[in-house]
């Protein structure tokens, strides 16, 4: 003898569209409306099971994310805004430095030409997004600057 599960009867009341359609699945698949209403309600438990275990899941892998690289993750975004910081002081001591020492009418447009220049190399190579390899290509190998322009 097989396993015969219980079963208890219940009363649902469903719009008359979705009756319809009811009615021809049962007509096409030769099935009752009680085996219909079976397949129904074990997809949908089993798509709320699922959605349910990938909720807890996804808050299970965001606490574990945050306790382990939070901390290292708020201390990369110090280290990159010191960074940062320390990069423009020294740039700003270099503009103030050679804007001292160029103070003629050539010098000072040399030296603009020459900023000009950077900003486009840089641009660039932050553009292409290929930051390990381009960032070199801004600087020549021979170091004459000169075949740049």
């Amino acid at each position: 003898m097989g396993n015969k599960t219980k079963s208890e009867k219940i009363f649902a009341v469903i719009p008359k569209t979705l009756k319809e359609r009811v009615l021809r699945y049962k007509a096409k698949n030769n099935v009752s409306e009680s085996e219909i209403v079976n397949i129904a309600l074990n997809e949908f438990f089993k798509v709320k099971i699922l959605k349910d275990d990938m909720d807890d899941i996804t808050k299970i892998l965001q606490t574990a994310i945050e306790n382990q690289l939070g901390k290292k993750f708020e201390r990369m975004i110090a280290l990159l805004a010191k960074s940062g910081k320390a990069s423009f002081s020294s740039l700003f001591l270099q503009a103030y430095l050679l804007a001292k020492i160029c103070e003629s009418e050539d010098s000072k447009e040399f030296l603009k030409e020459k900023i000009d220049l950077a900003n486009k190399l840089a641009y660039g190579v932050i553009k292409n997004r290929f930051l390990d390899t381009d960032i070199t290509q801004m600087i020549p190998e021979d170091l004459d600057f000169d075949k740049l322009i």
